[in-house]
């Protein structure tokens, strides 16, 4: 039976909490700017959400390559430990930070 390699389960949780991140940033940014709201609107019917969801998709796997490369062949037994936290720290933050409350906050 063949099995996935350590690299690339771990280059693959870094690259999703590394996605989950840019969502919510991007999507923070999409709200509070109308530049960043025009960038990313690429199909008016479907609103920046088309330009949101690219702009994920992009940074996972830009970030899967890149950690791919960085680890393959290498071992990852130390980053293990790391991951599993960078990727529910990543999940909690997302939930929250995805909120619509939070895009009524505002600095004085």
């Amino acid at each position: 039976m063949k099995r996935i390699r350590e690299s690339l389960a771990v280059s693959s949780l870094i690259a999703a909490s590394v996605a989950l991140n840019v969502a919510w940033i991007d999507n923070l940014l999409i709200h509070r700017s109308s530049f960043v709201y025009g960038w990313f609107n690429l199909n008016p019917a479907i609103g920046p959400i088309s330009g949101l969801y690219l702009d994920v998709l992009g940074a996972y796997f830009v970030t899967l390559f890149v950690a791919l490369a960085l680890l393959r062949g290498r071992d990852v037994s130390k980053w293990r430990d790391r991951v599993m936290p960078f990727l529910a720290l990543s999940i909690v933050l997302f939930f929250i930070l995805t909120l619509p409350a939070v895009f009524g906050l505002a600095l004085a």
